[in-house]
């Protein structure tokens, strides 16, 4: 009878070491390893960003000049009695005259970014002297597009002169803060 209760106790003994050993895994090494899992993943991924750091501070430089040189081209107001001047310099030198310059409201963009300034502008030159203005004003240091232009109105000057009547539709842009 002695060899029972030394079993017994035993038997719970083992028994109460299980369920304590059970308790422990589910209440506290279970989640412990979870947490160690999820922690582990998160070093990689931060390791995996430490190795790539140099090389997105250099995009970064790169897309800081890249904007400094692009927002150039966008002034942050209209502008429009210098882009005015411009144009006015441009058409001067080809031997064109400047009708009308008749800039309309602006437009916000799509993505609210910036806005779109249309102008509607008229000139009267010849075929190659309009070319070239419009040659002139894509290579302007402000982003200045040309747009639906029309030709009208040909009048025979001389024998190797035709005037022409070129209405157009351009589009300045700009940021507004």
């Amino acid at each position: 009878m002695k060899d029972l209760d030394t079993r017994k106790i035993i038997i719970f003994i083992v028994l109460g070491v299980t369920l304590i050993g059970g308790l422990w895994y589910y209440f506290y090494y279970k989640d412990a390893s979870d947490k160690i899992d999820r922690l582990s993943k998160d070093i990689e991924r931060l390791y995996k960003y430490k190795r790539q750091l140099p090389k997105l501070k250099a995009q970064y430089k790169a897309a800081q000049v890249e904007f400094k040189k692009y927002s150039s081209k966008l002034p942050l107001k209209e502008e429009i009695p210098s882009l005015l001047v411009k144009l006015n310099g441009i058409i001067k030198k080809e031997d064109v005259v400047l009708l009308s310059f008749n800039p309309k409201n602006a437009i916000k963009s799509k993505d609210g970014l910036y806005y779109i300034k249309p102008i509607d502008i008229r000139i009267r030159s010849t075929y190659v002297n309009c070319g070239n203005v419009f040659e002139k004003v894509a290579k302007m240091d402000r982003l200045f597009k040309v747009k639906n232009f029309s030709i009208s109105r040909p009048e025979i000057v001389s024998s190797s002169k035709v005037l022409l009547d070129v209405k157009f539709s351009a589009e300045t842009y700009y940021f507004k803060r």
